[in-house]
């Protein structure tokens, strides 16, 4: 492996390794889940394969019927990436939703105590006037 490719594997793989850990972490303190860690996790993986693995790159490029394995690279992290957004996308729409409901469930429950207050406070002006 000529001495250009090796720092660049070394440069990817030290990008990787502090992102997956990075990744790893949040996922640990329950700010990531497991799915997330392993879409995310993909986009330090697919760069290492590519780079430490240059003939992998160059079949699949040949496949594809692409001239360069930079253009299937980032085709493979577009739609990896492609996936995890549209998934965000799901869960904040999902979660809109369950806020919404919750704001009109609270503001029902919040009607009903004060039509109920209101009622023991007639209740007890009645009492007080006899």
């Amino acid at each position: 492996m000529p001495a250009t490719a090796l720092k660049t594997v070394i440069v990817i793989t030290i990008f990787a390794i502090g992102y997956m850990f990075f990744i790893i972490r949040k996922t640990a303190r329950r700010q990531l889940d497991i799915y997330d860690l392993v879409m995310l996790s993909t986009v330090a993986i697919v760069p290492i394969v590519f780079a430490a693995f240059p003939q992998f790159a160059y079949w699949l490029a040949n496949i594809a019927g692409v001239g360069f394995p930079f253009v299937v690279m980032f085709g493979m992290l577009f739609a990896i990436l492609f996936i995890f957004v549209h998934r965000l996308t799901f869960k904040v729409h999902r979660l809109e939703s369950d806020n919404r409901l919750m704001v009109q469930e609270i503001s029902l429950l919040r009607q009903t105590l004060d039509h109920e207050e209101d009622k023991k406070n007639r209740i007890a002006q009645d009492g007080s006037i006899h």
